[in-house]
């Protein structure tokens, strides 16, 4: 999602820019070496979902000129800036290849002296000039790019170098290093940042006054509820004391959510994040008004007959009386009870354990081993349980009725909970076995790439395979990318008497961060050099053969404002791939080495999973024997036979056959190499591709060869512009090899001479 901004954003210091629906785009500073800068934002890099900047609307002025990448970029922060970090978060969606629980974050610049460099770490003096990528710093005479690279390849820039030659060493060298400065970088990492979210949300958690509720685009992130119902009295119905009591899991460790679920390969202990939160209210004070009634009984004495005689009436006196209650919370506390790891059938240790406030790691306590699940669907549940303890006064008030007055104070329980659903995986993806062959050739190097095992995320998925064939460093990427997705855009702070809404924020040590978790987009496996600066990389190009799909898999839900285009096409996952690899150097007697495959997770596989080994090409000769020519030009018959360098027939190989005419078709030889052909016309063209797949290290590897048969001319009656012009017309729309053109050329030049030769014959004859 692309939000244009309608005037131009100049990110210069102590600018805020304020964009419709983005909030506040903080400033990346200009270049002051030696001055340590905070960088706002720079956390958005784990809320691709929000709405991004397009980079034509900004004019920079900071560290880099024009480093802003176009579409999804990977990430790899240890060597990029703070002040790339904060560009590529504010106009690009950004990706990470590895599902980590410590991924490292630049937030702040560091500056330290080139001559406090580690030994480690080499320097590169890069000229500058009118086709550089490169646009970093330069040195004191604007001549060089200077930048340290440490053991990995990751590089920094250095500021304020001046450089000299060095006619002994015949190198380059900075001259002041001591003025010199090596831009760094402090980080954050995502360990700290899910930590910092959970306790943020949690500052509220045993304050029964005040409750802050996680929202995305207007509905709770994590449903609240209400409970711990207490007695009224005087006829009141029960009142609720807990009030949005809510539990979370804000992101489970080692895992992505995909096709809605956590996939978690173990990391290799599993954990997850689970803050909680809630409020507390006592039932409002209560009285009314009735009356008591009181019994008053007159008596009237009187003498009649002698007698005296008592006479008793009766009557009701009403006064009115108070009947009052007052209700107060003497305290209130919220615990998580319960983080659980179940699924139906499932009979092992499902109760994990606390390490601090938030953090529930799926260890056993007392020998601190990571529990064990077996791949499968399970359900994460975890419990909140709320405590009040309330107070009851209550009794009567009245000047002529009777009084009393009595208490009692009693604990209520509330109960809410929070699931996710899991699917388990292993960490090391031990079903998953990987093949290369490497075909050797000059130039033209060939790798059959196999896979054995369900590629699947949930299965046994794989991230990156490098592959070094002497000097020529390959990598082959796998199709998963995991974007970090905010999952709130405010909290709600809601008290007795009011609430208030925050924006989530994305800044180191902010108040309200935006909760995230990484999601899954699926793109393509991809082989390719590296796009990057490596000393002794030769370089080179790759084409792709052929391949074999073992399963397609469909594109995943992404949340609006996540832009992936290649996530939209069905994703391949190759059983088999097979590519060429073009490059600079005619070596032969190379060999290839793995020297990683990693997955997802952070994991290895392990030695017996990969198998690598390199062969030389075998070289194929094509003839075309026992021919019979036809001299109506048609029907003209051959055999075609394929054997090796030592005359071994090759059996099944298939054979294309190509006419004058274009016409084309596919024949098969036998046991002894052999396949009859019969065509049309002057030419015929055969060409065995070589082979494709390879059957094992000790197999031979077969590469193509082709042949060109011309008749030679005066053997067949043929129409000269008919016949030549069908043939470079069929050459023209077949796309005929370069040597056929040659061919061609040479017959077409003996034909006119002929021609020219046998008119002036007939010329002279008729003078």
């Amino acid at each position: 999602m692309t939000t244009f901004l309608a005037v131009t954003l100049v990110l210069a210091p102590a600018t805020i820019v304020v964009a419709d629906g983005l909030g506040p785009i903080y400033t990346i500073p200009a270049p002051e070496p030696g001055v340590e800068n905070d960088y706002q934002d720079t956390y958005r890099v784990l809320a691709n979902n929000d709405a991004d900047v397009d980079p034509a609307s900004i004019t920079y002025d900071g560290y880099f000129q024009n480093d802003y990448p176009y579409g999804p970029t990977v990430l790899n922060a240890r060597s990029q800036s703070p002040s790339q970090t904060l560009r590529y978060a504010g106009t690009q969606d950004l990706y990470i290849r590895e599902v980590s629980s410590f991924n490292a974050i630049p937030y702040r610049d560091e500056w330290l002296r080139y001559s406090d460099a580690n030994s480690y770490q080499k320097t590169q003096f890069l000229l500058v000039h009118g086709n550089n990528t490169y646009d970093g710093p330069t040195s004191v005479d604007g001549k060089w790019f200077v930048r340290i690279t440490n053991q990995y390849g990751e590089w920094r820039p250095v500021y304020n170098a001046d450089v000299r030659w060095d006619p002994a060493q015949e190198e380059h060298y900075v001259v002041n290093p001591d003025e010199a400065l090596i831009h760094d970088a402090e980080y954050g990492n995502t360990i700290d940042r899910n930590l910092h979210a959970a306790g943020q949300y949690m500052r509220y958690a045993q304050d029964s006054e005040r409750v802050a509720v996680p929202m995305m685009n207007g509905r709770e992130l994590y449903p609240t509820s209400s409970g711990a119902s207490m007695p009224r009295k005087w006829g009141q119905s029960d009142f609720d004391t807990v009030r949005d009591s809510w539990v979370g899991i804000n992101h489970v460790f080692g895992s992505v959510w995909y096709r809605g679920s956590y996939v978690s390969g173990g990391a290799p202990t599993r954990g997850a994040y689970v803050p909680y939160d809630h409020r507390a209210v006592a039932p409002p004070d209560y009285s009314y008004v009735d009356q008591c009634r009181i019994n008053h009984i007159h008596r009237r004495t009187h003498t009649h007959d002698n007698s005296t005689h008592t006479h008793t009436s009766t009557h009701w006196h009403y006064h009115d009386r108070t009947k009052w209650v007052e209700y107060d919370i003497l305290s209130s506390s919220a615990e998580v009870m319960s983080v659980r790891l179940d699924a139906p059938g499932f009979d092992g240790d499902s109760e994990w354990n606390q390490f601090g406030p938030e953090t529930w790691i799926a260890i056993d306590d007392p020998s601190s081993r990571p529990l064990e699940y077996p791949r499968g669907e399970y359900t994460l549940t975890a419990t909140l349980e709320v405590t009040t303890e309330a107070k009851t006064r209550w009794g009567i008030t009245s000047s002529r009725c009777s009084e009393w007055t009595q208490s009692s104070t009693d604990s209520y329980t509330h109960t809410t909970s929070y699931s996710v659903p899991v699917t388990i995986t292993d960490y090391d993806s031990p079903n998953l076995n990987v093949t290369v062959a490497h075909i050797d050739g000059a130039g033209d190097d060939r790798l059959i790439l196999k896979w054995d095992g369900d590629q699947d995320l949930p299965a046994d998925p794989w991230t990156q395979i490098r592959l070094d064939i002497n000097g020529k460093t390959i990598y082959v990427d796998s199709p998963w990318r995991f974007y970090g997705i905010a999952r709130n855009d405010e909290v709600e702070v809601r008290t007795l008497s009011s609430s208030s809404t925050y924006d989530v924020t994305h800044t180191h040590n902010d108040r309200w961060p935006a909760i995230y978790h990484y999601e899954t987009s699926v793109a393509n496996v991809t082989m390719a050099f590296p796009q990057r600066n490596a000393e002794y990389q030769r370089w080179g190009w790759i084409t792709t053969v052929d391949s074999q799909v073992t399963a397609r898999l469909a594109g995943e839900p992404l949340p609006a404002g996540v832009n992936d285009p290649d996530n939209d096409a069905p994703t391949e996952l190759y059983r088999q791939h097979v590519v060429t690899v073009n490059s600079n150097d005619l070596d032969t007697g190379e060999t290839v080495q793995v020297t990683g495959v990693g997955n997802p997770y952070g994991a290895n596989l392990d030695d017996a999973q990969i198998e690598a080994y390199s062969k030389p090409y075998a070289q194929t000769v094509l003839r075309l024997m026992e021919t019979t020519r036809s001299p109506t030009g048609e029907d003209h018959e051959g055999t075609l036979i394929l054997t090796n360098t030592s005359d071994g027939f090759l059996e099944g190989k298939a054979i294309t056959v190509v006419q004058g005419d274009g016409t084309r078709w596919t024949v098969t030889t036998d046991a002894e190499g052999r396949a009859p052909i019969t065509w049309d016309g002057m030419t015929v063209r055969a060409y065995y591709e070589g082979d494709v797949w390879d059957t094992g290290p000790d197999d031979p590897y077969y590469k193509g060869d082709s042949i060109i048969y011309m008749l030679p001319p005066g053997e067949v009656t043929f129409s000269p512009i008919g016949t030549v012009g069908a043939y470079i017309s069929a050459a023209i729309d077949d796309t005929l090899i370069f040597v056929e053109w040659i061919a061609l050329g040479i017959f077409a030049l003996w034909y006119v001479r002929m021609r020219r030769r046998t008119s002036k014959h007939g010329g002279g004859k008729k003078a």
